[in-house]
């Protein structure tokens, strides 16, 4: 609770700063001026920081002591509303800033150059500018809210490796990752959607890297009759994320706080998984097999510290392939590469921060600052890890240049890639 009063009075802070800025420079306009300037500068100053205060005020208290995800879900507004004034307010407020500093650190001259062409202030052209880039994240975060957190699609990924069964040439995998059911609330259709599109690509296998829900094991009321529906051949297994254990709310005891974990375990196999909890199982294909572990949530900070890759690889020491679900892909450079055991590992978990740009080979989200591998494809000699950018969404109701990821792997049998 001190850590959420201690953000709530940062953000404050910083709302109050920015709004006590902007409210000056409002005042020193044309239009600040008039009345209707002071009614405009009322509601842009007063009246939403005193919204968005309140609504992140709302999320502090309230989140704690949730006992279902419909507070989650409100908050997750609260947060959007906050954020779709305030990005704009920081745009502007940054150019502003220029001129500010400009006049603070270069005095203006005593007699201005004569021109005989109408002049635009430089103030005034930094304003112009400033309001016309904060469109930007205005526009992207009301198209990542209606759009862009259902705009579902598949990254495909061919993957050759030597040590591969023929029999198993042409497998096709596919991976999705951080479900968190509960943020969908009664909006079922998008993750039908979702469903149609896995099946499109006759999977012969599907992996489920964790987070199938924000907290609660209730989240998964009634979704058997979506997620029943996926096919593959060689079977549907899943794992826990940081977000399956209920770590994010008060309980009022242990039995009710081991009461809903058990719920979030009985759910996997309810939606068709088989949940591998620190266990492994071998695929089998014309009679050859290859080995799947599972391990369950491990992370750093105060994520839980519960996968336990000895215990998940019994059983399939013996296998010439082995592949890995992982929830935090952390634990791929701090477990599973010292192991030296499995040659693919798939990992979920940072959903790429929910934003990001990805263009080409060029690729950039906030994500990057918090981990070390936030999406895609990473190599170490012959080990591999894939990051899959998430399916569902979290705290920002929306997504914005990282739309959500179904992810469909092909594996051959061949020479692994030339280092890039």
């Amino acid at each position: 609770m001190k850590i959420h009063l201690a953000f709530l009075v940062v953000a404050a802070f910083l709302i109050f700063l920015l709004d006590w800025f902007l409210a000056r420079q409002w005042q020193r306009s044309k239009v600040g001026q008039t009345k209707a300037g002071e009614w405009i500068r009322l509601f842009l100053f007063f009246v939403l920081p005193v919204i968005a205060i309140l609504g992140l005020l709302y999320a502090v208290i309230k989140v704690p002591i949730a006992t279902d995800a419909s507070v989650y879900r409100l908050s997750s507004y609260f947060i959007f509303f906050a954020t779709l004034v305030y990005a704009p307010k920081a745009v502007i407020a940054f150019f502003l800033c220029i001129d500010v500093l400009f006049d603070f650190f270069v005095r203006r001259r005593a007699r201005e150059k004569k021109h005989h062409y109408p002049k635009i202030t430089r103030r005034k052209f930094l304003s112009q500018i400033g309001i016309i880039m904060a469109t930007a994240p205005f526009v992207s975060l009301l198209f990542g809210v209606f759009k862009g957190r259902y705009a579902f699609y598949t990254r495909h990924i061919k993957m050759s490796f030597p040590n591969l069964p023929s029999a198993f040439n042409g497998l096709k995998i596919v991976q999705i990752s951080d479900l968190h059911l509960g943020s969908f609330g009664s909006n079922r259709a998008p993750l039908a959607d979702a469903v149609a599109l896995i099946n499109e690509q006759k999977p012969d296998v599907i992996l489920f890297t964790g987070d199938l829900v924000n907290n609660f094991a209730g989240e998964l009321k009634g979704w058997e009759h979506y997620f029943l529906p996926l096919k593959a051949p060689m079977g549907k297994y899943s794992i826990l994320g940081n977000h399956d254990y209920g770590n994010y709310s008060r309980w009022p005891s242990t039995e009710a706080k081991q009461h809903n974990f058990e719920g979030i375990v009985a759910g996997h196999q309810k939606l068709g998984f088989t949940l591998l909890r620190n266990q492994s199982v071998t695929l089998s294909r014309n009679g050859v097999t290859i080995g799947l572990a599972g391990v369950e949530n491990w992370g750093l900070g105060h994520h839980p510290k519960k996968g336990d890759i000895a215990k998940a690889t019994r059983g399939i020491e013996d296998q010439p392939f082995n592949i890995l679900m992982s929830h935090d892909p952390d634990h791929w450079d701090l477990k599973v590469l010292p192991q030296n055991f499995y040659d693919l590992t798939l990992s979920g978990h940072t959903h790429g921060m929910q934003f990001g740009i990805e263009k080409g080979d060029f690729r950039w989200s906030p994500a990057k600052y918090v981990q070390k591998r936030w999406a895609g494809l990473y190599r170490e000699g012959n080990k591999f890890l894939y990051v899959n950018r998430g399916l569902g969404y979290l705290g920002m109701p929306a997504r914005v240049g990282m739309p959500p990821e179904i992810t469909v792997i092909e594996l051959h049998r061949g020479d692994l890639p030339s280092p890039v």
